[in-house]
C-alpha cells in the first residue's frame, strides 16, 4: 500500500523502526479506512501519535471500537468517529504549523518576516547542510539539551535522531550557519517520505543578530522542495509558553490547524 503524502513523522514506518533502536515497542494496528496504524505500547496501552490518518471523511466505526487502540493522540478530523466508538477527550487540541513546499513561499510570508529574510540575504553568513552525524554533530544535541533547561521545556529524546540516521543516513539533515568561521546557529530536519519535520534548532546572540534561523529554514525548505517533498511540519504552535517561536512559525505563512486533541478508550 503506498503511504500518502502528508503522513506525519509520528506515524511513518521509519520513525516506528527508530524507536525500536532505542527500546520502545511498537506495532501496527489495521483499520479498514486508515493507513496502518503506528502505535507505542505504553502502560500497557497501544498508543497512537498523530494517528489513525485516515484515507477518506469514511471512517469505520464498528471496526475502530474492536481495535486494539486505547490512547489517540489525533491528528485531527476525527473527534465524532473517536466518540462513537467510545473515547473520550482527555486534552484538547493542540495547533500545529504546516509549511506548503508546492507553492511560492515568499509570497506567503509576513511582511514582517519576509523583510527579515531579505536582510537575512545578505548576512555574513555562510549556510551549509550535511547528514547527521553523531560525532560531528554532538553540539547540536548539547546546545538543544542546554535550551531545553534554560527554557525549561521537554522535546523528544535524542536517541530517535540517532536511531533514524542509522535506518535513514540521508532522511536526517542538519543545517548550520557560521559567521567569521564560528558556529552561530543550527537547525535538523527529519525526512518522512514527502514530508519533513523541522525537528530542533539552536542560535546563540550572533546567528539571532543576522536572522540566521529566517535564511535557514527557507533555504532548507527550497532544498526540500527539489527533492520532491511537499510539506514542511514546524511542529506545534504554542503562544502561551513559546511566544517568540510561534510567532516565528506563523511569520513563514504556514497553515495553521487544530490537531484532534488526546483521547483515552479503556474497554
Amino acid at each position: 500500500m503506498s503511504l500518502p503524502l502528508r503522513l506525519p513523522l509520528q506515524q511513518h514506518p521509519k520513525y516506528s523502526a527508530a524507536l525500536n533502536r532505542i527500546g520502545v515497542s511498537t506495532a501496527v494496528i489495521d483499520l479498514p479506512d486508515a493507513v496502518p496504524v503506528q502505535v507505542i505500547l505504553r502502560f500497557g496501552l497501544n498508543f497512537a501519535a498523530r494517528g489513525p490518518i485516515w484515507h477518506s471523511n469514511c471512517r469505520d466505526v464498528g471496526e475502530l471500537k474492536r481495535s486494539r487502540l486505547r490512547l489517540v493522540n489525533s491528528n485531527g478530523g476525527d473527534a465524532k468517529a473517536l466518540r462513537a466508538a467510545g473515547f473520550r477527550q482527555l486534552m484538547t487540541p493542540a495547533h500545529v504549523a504546516e509549511l506548503a513546499l508546492d507553492r511560492g513561499l515568499e509570497r506567503h510570508m509576513t511582511q514582517k518576516w519576509r523583510n527579515i529574510w531579505r536582510r537575512a540575504q545578505h548576512s555574513p553568513l555562510t549556510i551549509y547542510k550535511e547528514p547527521f552525524d553523531s560525532a560531528k554533530h554532538q553540539w547540536l544535541l548539547k546546545a538543544d539539551l542546554a535550551q531545553q533547561k534554560q527554557k525549561r521545556f521537554r522535546a523528544l529524546p535524542h536517541g530517535i535522531i540517532h536511531g533514524y540516521s542509522t535506518i535513514a543516513p540521508n532522511d536526517v539533515t542538519v543545517w548550520t550557519a557560521r559567521s567569521q568561521g564560528n558556529i552561530v546557529a543550527g537547525m535538523l530536519f527529519i525526512r518522512h517520505g514527502k514530508c519533513a519535520t523541522y525537528h530542533l534548532a539552536w542560535s546563540n546572540e550572533a546567528g539571532r543578530k543576522h536572522a540566521a534561523h529566517h535564511r535557514m529554514l527557507i533555504a532548507a525548505a527550497d532544498g526540500f522542495a527539489n527533492t520532491g517533498v511537499v510539506q514542511l511540519d514546524l511542529g506545534t504552535v504554542d503562544t502561551h509558553s513559546a511566544p517568540g517561536l510561534a510567532r516565528f512559525k506563523i511569520g513563514t505563512g504556514a497553515n495553521i490547524r487544530p490537531l484532534g486533541g488526546s483521547w483515552l478508550r479503556m474497554f
